[in-house]
Parts: C-alpha cells; sequence; structure tokens
C-alpha cells in the first residue's frame, strides 16, 4: 500500500487540467414520450401539449467512466488473482488498455425545476439543474513507478496527468419550432452560474533521476475557485480548510453567488423526411464560465533540483523510510507563487447524429453517433436500438453501444404511465453479463486473501438517469395527434 502512498501523495500535492464533458445517457435519446429527451436535442419535444417534472426528482442522473478497470486489471497468477500493486502482476497490458494516461470521469446532475408547454408558436421549455463534474488523468509513467520504482538514470513525461472539477448551476429556456410540415428546429440558451471549480494549466512536468541528484522540469498553473481558506507554509505548499460558516454566508455562496457567470448554447434539429424515416442532429454546451470569485492561484515554473534517491523495484517493498526523504525534497525544491487570477472552463461540446426508421406506429429502429470533444482529445460512440412506443402505457428502447477505444455493451431506456404519472429510467454500459468469483491470493501485509464475488469482466462506463413526470395532453400536439400521424402505416 505504501506504493500507491507515494504515487498518489506526490503527484496530487501537483495537480493538472481537464476539460469537462458529463453527458445524457444515450437510451434516452429515442424515448420520445419522455420530456427529458429535450436535453439532448432540444427540437425535440414530448408527446405532450404540457409537462412538469416532480421537484427534486424529475432527473436524477449519475455517470462513472474509467479506462483503468479492464479484463485486465485483474490478472490470474498461481491459481489466484492479482492487482497492479501486487507481485505478479503484468503491467503491459494494462498499459497499453490505458495509452497516454489512465482516466477516472464521474458525473452528478439533479434538476429541481423542468417543466415544458406548447403554444402556437412553438414549444417552451426551462429548467434548473445542479451540475457536479470530476475527472482525473493519470499518466502511464505514474504506473511505470508502481512497477519498477524511481530507477537510475530514468525519464518520467507526467504531462499527460489532468484533474478537474467543477459544480456550477444551468437555468436552461429552450424553444422549439417547426417549419412548414417537415422540418423542426431547436435551441437552447443557458445560463451558467459557477459555484466550485479547480483547474490546473500544465504545458511540462518532466523528471529525470540520477544518483547524485533529481531534477523536476516544471511549468504549470493551478487555479481554485472556491470558499475556502488556504494557507501557504514556508515553502509555498497550499492547504485548504473550510471556514466557519452561517446560513447568510452559504446562501451568500450558493443561491447568490453570481461572481462566476457563464453562457452556454445548444442547437438541433429534427427533419421528418417521411412517414418512414426521420433524421435529426444536435450540437450542444457551446459555453463556458468565467471564475472571477474565491480565487486562490499556485504557479511553478523552472528546474527544481535535489538530492538523489536510488529507488527501484529492488527496495520498492522496503521504502517506508524513502517516503518522507522523498517528499521533503519535492517541498523544499518547488516553489510555488501564489496569487489570485481569474481563468475559464468549457462544457466540452457534443454532437449528436441520429436516423430512426418507423416499422409501424409503435415499432421502430434507430441509429445514433454522438462525438464529444475535449482539449487535444475527443471520444466517438455509436449506437443502434429498438424502441417501442405504447403511447398511453409504456416507452422503451433496447439498444446497443460500440464506443471507439471504450466499452461495447447494453443499454436500456424504459418509461412507464399511468394517467398524468410517468416515472422512467434510461441506463447505458451495463456491466457484461460475464462475472468472475474473484479470490486476491496475497496482499502486501500478509493478512487473509481479500473475496470479491462477481466482478465483471470489464467496466467502463455506467450512466444512469431517472425521474418522474407529470404529463397533460400526452397523446400527441395540439395540432398532430399521434397515431393519426401514422395513418398510411
Amino acid at each position: 500500500m505504501k506504493k500507491i502512498y507515494i504515487v498518489f501523495t506526490i503527484f496530487f500535492t501537483l495537480l493538472v487540467s481537464v476539460v469537462t464533458k458529463a453527458q445524457d445517457p444515450l437510451s434516452l435519446y429515442y424515448l420520445e414520450n419522455v420530456p427529458q429527451t429535450v436535453s439532448i436535442n432540444p427540437a425535440m419535444v414530448p408527446r405532450a401539449n404540457a409537462f412538469f417534472g416532480i421537484p427534486g426528482i424529475n432527473s436524477i442522473y449519475t455517470s462513472v467512466n474509467t479506462d483503468m478497470l479492464g479484463s485486465d486489471m485483474i490478472q490470474e497468477y498461481n491459481g489466484g488473482y492479482v492487482t497492479l500493486t501486487q507481485k505478479g502482476f503484468d503491467y503491459q497490458p494494462f498499459l497499453d488498455h490505458i495509452g497516454a494516461a489512465a482516466n477516472l470521469n464521474s458525473y452528478q446532475t439533479i434538476a429541481p425545476i423542468v417543466m415544458g408547454f406548447s403554444g402556437k408558436k412553438g414549444y417552451f421549455t426551462f429548467s434548473w439543474t445542479e451540475k457536479l463534474n470530476e475527472s482525473v488523468a493519470l499518466p502511464q509513467d505514474l504506473f511505470k513507478i508502481i512497477d519498477k520504482g524511481f530507477p537510475n538514470k530514468s525519464e518520467f513525461d507526467f504531462s499527460p496527468m489532468a484533474m478537474n472539477g467543477q459544480y456550477y448551476r444551468e437555468l436552461s429556456f429552450g424553444y422549439s419550432y417547426k417549419f412548414m410540415s417537415k422540418l423542426r428546429v431547436g435551441i437552447h440558451a443557458k445560463i451558467l452560474q459557477g459555484l466550485v471549480a479547480i483547474k490546473t494549466d500544465i504545458d511540462k512536468f518532466d523528471l529525470n533521476t540520477n544518483v547524485d541528484e533529481w531534477t523536476l522540469d516544471l511549468d504549470g498553473k493551478i487555479y481554485m475557485s472556491a470558499p475556502v481558506d488556504v494557507d501557504i507554509d514556508e515553502n509555498g505548499i497550499p492547504s485548504a480548510s473550510m471556514p466557519d460558516t452561517d446560513m447568510e454566508t452559504i446562501i451568500d455562496k450558493g443561491l447568490l453567488n453570481f461572481s462566476n457567470p457563464g453562457i452556454a448554447v445548444d442547437f438541433g434539429a429534427v427533419y421528418e423526411h417521411n412517414e418512414a424515416w426521420t433524421f435529426s442532429g444536435s450540437i450542444n454546451d457551446l459555453g463556458f464560465i468565467n471564475w472571477n470569485g474565491d480565487l486562490n492561484t499556485f504557479t511553478a515554473d523552472g528546474k527544481f533540483v535535489f538530492d538523489g534517491l536510488n529507488i527501484d523495484a529492488s527496495n520498492m517493498d522496503s521504502i517506508d523510510n524513502v517516503v518522507d526523504a522523498v517528499l521533503d525534497s519535492l517541498k523544499q525544491a518547488v516553489k510555488l507563487r501564489h496569487s489570485s487570477e481569474g481563468f475559464s472552463t468549457g462544457l466540452g461540446p457534443k454532437l449528436y447524429l441520429g436516423a430512426l426508421y418507423n416499422v409501424n406506429h409503435y415499432l421502430s429502429l434507430g441509429a445514433l453517433s454522438r462525438t464529444v470533444f475535449a482539449k487535444n482529445d475527443f471520444k466517438q460512440e455509436f449506437n443502434v436500438s429498438a424502441n417501442v412506443n405504447l403511447y398511453h402505457v409504456l416507452t422503451t428502447s433496447i439498444n446497443y453501444t460500440l464506443a471507439i477505444n471504450g466499452a461495447n455493451t447494453f443499454g436500456l431506456g424504459l418509461a412507464l404511465r399511468g394517467g398524468p404519472l410517468q416515472v422512467y429510467v434510461a441506463m447505458d454500459y451495463i456491466p457484461h453479463s460475464a462475472y468472475k468469483n474473484v479470490v486476491i491470493s496475497t496482499t502486501d501485509d500478509g493478512g487473509e486473501p481479500t473475496k470479491v464475488p462477481y466482478v465483471p469482466t470489464r467496466f467502463d462506463n455506467f450512466n444512469m438517469m431517472f425521474g418522474v413526470n407529470l404529463l397533460f395532453g400526452a397523446n400527441g400536439y395540439r395540432d398532430e395527434p399521434m397515431v393519426d400521424s401514422y395513418n398510411e402505416f
């Protein structure tokens, strides 16, 4: 466990950067009777003259995605299983899988208010959503240290390391309008209210080891906007603590905190080519947040030299007496300058392209592409689905997602309605059905083997959204009855 301690203590002391990339489940896209589909494509409108989400439980979303927990994370060894911190673990398949960095992302949202209604000139929507995103990227060279330590005359590049987090409020005003009889367009105008953020901007993060000295070449900044007290020690090393707060302060730093403004916009279109084929597309989250309140910025640039230490695979198991020396050397060598600089964060634009084939008035087949853009990177997914729409009772989607350099697995969307009340759930990346009963054969402290039942063979992503809505006039639009629109089938 000391191996993990040294890695995470050293490098989380010196943070990093990334763009947030939260996204709704793909399983939600073709649940056309669920109002929350409008969050993905503003041109889509629910099969209801009006809707109102039950406050607080109309749209609860959680998501975890990572490339660290593939089938090569737990490996068979000597009749048992080992993990990446144990003897016998083969690092090469794991390193090949993660590429330049291993990523771990988590997203949570909750919407206190979601509502919409049909008017003579189009469909209007409004939502208030609280969003929390956290992302971490651990460079490949970090895991090489766990494997082999710090051999003499080695070079490490930690620049791919990244960590980002932001909590913000989104007020979205939506409008959808149908041109002639085939084309519907929509827009969301979003006002963003930033509450807490941490971001870093790293240009260089290289470590070179030698018997006589180690050299750290670092050029980067850590940005933070948060209502915390920051103390700086004599070496410029920061530590944060929560201040004493009363209800007035909580309100000022929460609901009434307008010091971190932002804007964003979504555009969408739906084209009904004929009564069998419908094509759609949207681009979402074109926007940013400017952070200006409760700022703390830490800057480090230049080369920092300190006494060398010979730490390799032969003495990693007895590293306890070396860890403190490494940390003390880093604290003495790396000088951080403290200031208060404003910064901005992006939302990570997303492009959706879809095609839907209506087999008849209740069954359709869908295809969907999603591209998520981030700094120097993008994520590509393809989804195919079979969708059943029994409008008075049931709407469901069974689908399969193929992710480039990611997991390929099933998803499910389901909405049940009784009277005006609708309950729905949408899930992507349901863990694979093949599981292992894993017994970790050894532990670092020589204790009893660890038993972990029902471990999925691979876990990359899991997204889930669920909620409860009230639908009014849920048989169709005022000028477009639902079943009548399929009179040729």
